[in-house]
């Protein structure tokens, strides 16, 4: 079984912009929300998203799936968990969990694609990367 906690925690302060007319944060701004969390968890995986690139490997987002479950609002500092779910032999699925103050705003995931640069077509992810981004494992639980 898969460890829930989360690899990477990412914060982000609600802006006016990211509001609708109500003050809630418009459906539309959580992939933005949740794409940046997923670079700053590859950044402290790998110390920059360019590591990839030096590699010829870029992640391009196939799939999304986002689940609202309460509002945030103006101001409202968005703490947004970041987890390997799937790690396939081209494909990298990772979930979000966002929350303000411990309350669940909105749940997701991204399934992305490596794609070799600058042909721009899937290419298996390296096994550097792999050994990164592999699942932990929870402690006690045998798979």
């Amino acid at each position: 079984m898969a460890d829930a906690r989360p690899a990477h925690v990412h914060r982000v302060r609600v802006r006016p912009v990211d509001c609708d007319r109500q003050g809630v944060v418009h459906a539309s701004r959580y992939p933005v929300f949740f794409e940046a969390a997923m670079v700053e968890a590859l950044r402290s995986l790998l110390g920059s998203y360019r590591e990839l690139e030096k590699h010829g490997i870029d992640f391009v987002v196939a799939e999304t799936s986002i689940r609202y479950l309460a509002p945030a609002r103006f101001d409202d500092l968005l703490r947004i968990g970041v987890r390997v779910r799937t790690l396939g032999t081209t494909t990298l699925t990772m979930g979000f969990d966002a929350d303000v103050a411990g309350t669940p705003v909105a749940t997701g995931w991204n399934r992305y694609v490596a794609f070799g640069t600058p042909e721009l077509r899937s290419t298996p992810i390296p096994d550097e990367f792999r050994r990164l981004f592999e699942p932990r494992r929870a402690r006690g639980h045998r798979t």
